[in-house]
């Protein structure tokens, strides 16, 4: 019997979700990670260090952090990073100046934002741990039941597995998952007749939106 974890419980929990259970799980976690930023790691020297190298969060996760609501913990965040800026922006001011170099190659920073950087971390934990609990039969029943993976997440699941029986049957869960939201996509065309208007829309009122996230992924991930 294969000892459960709490990524197992995790994910029975997600596949309850609405959408792609490793992007709930993403979302969750860095909702986590930038709340406790925010409330207790805005002065811990370890992130202000990485801050400094990637001049800050990418742009998808530094907007869902304003909506945190938190102005004076990103004030102490982006006034530090427009010192450094500015003098980056000096010394290649003078390196031009001094060497007579064309100021076409500037850049601010290779390294990756810090949240995206757990982002893909956390992403591979739970990719791999779809695949490990796979074969179980309560995680696999729920699964079958579930919206079941985005096309990223999917193709990443198989691509990290190595169990051609997990692989064959996780293709043909995911293809009549697909085939069940084309027909509800040909239902909400049929729907939006005005011959036909008058039946009203039911589960497949959301179908267009459904499969926006089955191709790619839930919104803000990653």
């Amino acid at each position: 019997m294969m000892e459960k974890h709490q990524h197992y419980f995790n994910f029975l929990d997600a596949l309850k979700e609405k959408g792609c259970p490793v992007c709930f799980l993403m979302a969750k976690s860095v909702h986590k990670m930038m709340d406790d930023f925010l409330y207790e790691q805005v002065n811990d020297s370890r992130i202000r260090q990485e801050l400094h190298a990637s001049m800050g969060f990418c742009n998808i996760h530094v907007w869902q952090l304003q909506k945190f609501g938190d102005p004076l913990g990103m004030r102490i965040i982006y006034e530090d990073l427009l010192n450094i800026l500015e003098k980056k922006a000096k010394d290649s001011r003078e390196l031009v100046e001094k060497h007579f170099l064309k100021p076409d190659n500037y850049q601010v920073s290779k390294a990756i934002c810090p949240i995206c950087k757990h982002s893909k971390k956390v992403e591979k934990m739970y990719i791999s741990s779809f695949i490990e609990y796979f074969n179980d039969a309560e995680f696999n029943s729920n699964f079958k039941l579930s919206f079941g993976l985005c096309l990223n997440h999917l193709v990443k699941g198989l691509n990290d597995c190595h169990d051609k029986k997990v692989i064959a049957e996780l293709k043909e869960i995911e293809l009549q998952k697909w085939e069940s939201l084309r027909q509800e996509l040909n239902e909400f065309k049929r729907k939006s007749d005005y011959r036909f208007a008058n039946e009203g829309f039911g589960a497949e009122g959301d179908a267009w939106i459904r499969a926006i996230e089955k191709m790619t992924g839930k919104e803000g991930v990653s």
